[in-house]
């Protein structure tokens, strides 16, 4: 059981990097940063038009994954428990 409460609780901490992510990058840019490392100079870098929406469906699926398993793992705390609960 405590097992389960763990990855609970590392599945929100992923769904709160996912979330998190684009608005590191959007930091990182307004610094002067490199992208995290893509690009030397930004004004000069070539990044092709398809890396924004593969990213987009990228963290998009992984979010709805990860909100999928962490429903699932809560249904079975749930029923092996054998409490009623909202969820």
């Amino acid at each position: 059981m405590f097992l389960l409460r763990v990855i609970v609780f590392l599945i929100l901490v992923s769904i709160i990097l996912i979330l998190g992510f684009p608005l590191f990058l959007i930091y990182d840019l307004s610094n002067g940063g490199n992208f995290f490392g893509v690009c030397d100079d930004i004004a000069t870098c070539i990044i092709p038009i398809t890396e924004g929406p593969k990213l987009l469906v990228f963290l998009i699926v992984s979010f709805f994954l990860l909100v999928l398993l962490l429903r699932l793992i809560m249904v079975f705390i749930n029923k092996y428990q054998k409490v009623d609960t909202i969820l």
